[in-house]
């Protein structure tokens, strides 16, 4: 595998069953046991009910474009020669939004409403990317 030269993500206790699950092409996001509110980014307490009692659980893959922004301009200097590229946030079933990106979809075709489905790259031997392409 080719060195990868881009930020890589700083996992924290809380979030590192997200990463876990991206290692295993899955999607875990938290769903409250005392409401069933799903949860995405990770925190110590449901923001519907206040509860502690969060588990984490796969969703599905398949999902929505919710908004979204073409980067013509690349903020970091590790992403020069990626423009344009595409940041979104994704809905996904149950309500969680993920702000990710959109591969393999020209930037004249993204639209808010676009079904997309979550591919997964392995970018370092303890990281893997969740990004999206057209469904």
């Amino acid at each position: 595998m080719e060195a990868y030269s881009k930020p890589l993500p700083q996992p924290s206790a809380l979030s590192l069953p997200f990463w876990e699950g991206a290692k295993h092409s899955e999607i875990r996001v938290q769903k409250c046991r005392a409401c069933g509110h799903m949860e995405h980014p990770p925190r110590p307490l449901c923001t519907a009910c206040w509860s502690p009692d969060l588990e984490w659980v796969s969703c599905g893959l398949d999902g929505e474009v919710y908004s979204y922004t073409v980067c013509h301009w690349a903020t970091m200097k590790e992403y020069k020669n990626d423009t344009p590229y595409i940041i979104a946030i994704v809905q996904l079933s149950g309500g969680v939004r993920l702000t990710t990106n959109i591969v393999g979809c020209d930037p004249d075709r993204i639209s808010v409403g676009l079904k997309v489905k979550a591919v997964f790259e392995k970018v370092a031997d303890q990281f893997t990317l969740i990004k999206f392409r057209p469904a």
